[in-house]
């Protein structure tokens, strides 16, 4: 169940590198971040897309070799929406396991080699979260040259496409007593 209110997809974006960036250092990753402009708010669960930042930003720098490099943009898409990416340039996703890593409790063979397992469910939630947004989840990846997921957030959500809610005009009556 979503909480929704007006939020800024950037200052959600910014607080969540922020946070990440102490452990993008502590492996020497380089942490870029490229912010549209002038983008207006959108309607969505504030908890939950901090949520599918974090475990995209968290999953990048995770699987990101020492020295490596994370881009997170945030802007408009195709369609008016506006989208989330985080691209690493990681040892990428062999294809026959990005099925596994999208499903609940699924790993890759990377995952197991590493020393940073998890319960492997980041990405079946940010799955859920923007599903339940209407959004999309696109993961992109290529073996040794890294991957790249998005998270795009609909047109409807963007506070500047939403159509304005009529309001109820109570007119006032006046009486007048004098006689």
């Amino acid at each position: 169940e979503l909480n929704e209110e007006a939020v800024s997809l950037i200052d959600i974006a910014e607080d969540c590198r922020r946070m990440m960036e102490i452990r993008a250092k502590g492996k020497q990753i380089d942490l870029v971040s490229s912010f549209a402009s002038n983008l207006p708010k959108i309607w969505g669960d504030e908890r939950a897309i901090r949520q599918v930042v974090l475990n995209l930003l968290s999953n990048a720098i995770k699987f990101t070799p020492q020295s490596g490099k994370i881009q997170l943009v945030v802007t408009r898409s195709a369609d008016g929406g506006q989208l989330v990416s985080v691209r690493d340039n990681g040892p990428g996703i062999p294809e026959d396991e990005i099925e596994t890593v999208l499903s609940s409790f699924g790993q890759g063979s990377l995952a197991h080699k590493t020393a940073e397992q998890g319960a492997g469910l980041g990405l079946p939630i940010v799955q859920k979260i923007m599903e339940l947004h209407q959004g999309r989840f696109d993961l992109f990846s290529k073996l040794r040259f890294g991957t790249e997921v998005i998270a795009t957030f609909p047109r409807a959500r963007v506070m500047d496409a939403l159509a304005p809610v009529p309001q109820q005009h109570q007119d006032l009556e006046i009486y007048s007593e004098a006689n």
